[in-house]
């Protein structure tokens, strides 16, 4: 019975003691100072969401810039898979009937072998600009709601 006593006593002061620190960042807060404070807070979660918006329009822009860098590089590829062809061409029809149709085998398949890596590698680039945009506006949403719950206690606790 006695620990009973003993625990009712110290939540008595736990409550207590909770009840003046409340009272005290209640005052604290609603204060000259502590509307400076809230103020300065906004600031700086306002300042952290524009590093990061700006932060995601780079990753944006540097993923479109590698799309257009494999796209380029595709283009390229498949610019050399048609002189390569022609020239194939060129050796087959001097070589005679048999080698024209091999060459024009290795053409299409240079040309879809072409194709088919610039076209991969736009896909991964892609892909890989849309993962970063999504994560980068998941932890946008994250850190917006993180900041709008703070705010919101903030109210309730301004508000009390």
């Amino acid at each position: 019975m006695n620990n009973n006593n003993n625990d009712s006593g110290s939540k008595g002061w736990a409550l207590g003691f909770g009840l003046i620190a409340g009272v005290a960042v209640g005052y604290y807060l609603n204060s000259n100072e502590g509307r400076a404070a809230r103020r300065k807070a906004q600031v700086s979660f306002d300042e952290y969401g524009n590093q990061v918006s700006e932060y995601s329009t780079q990753l944006s822009t540097r993923a479109n810039e590698l799309a257009d860098q494999a796209k380029v590089k595709g283009q390229e590829y498949l610019d050399t898979a048609k002189v390569k062809g022609q020239e194939y061409l060129d050796t087959a029809k001097v070589k005679g009937q048999e080698y024209v149709d091999t060459a024009k085998h290795q053409i299409a398949s240079t040309k879809e072998k072409a194709t088919t890596t610039a076209q991969t590698l736009k896909e991964d680039a892609t892909d890989s600009a849309n993962s970063v945009a999504d994560s980068f506006k998941k932890g946008m949403d994250k850190a917006k709601n993180n900041i709008d719950d703070k705010a919101d206690k903030i109210d309730d606790i301004v508000k009390a």
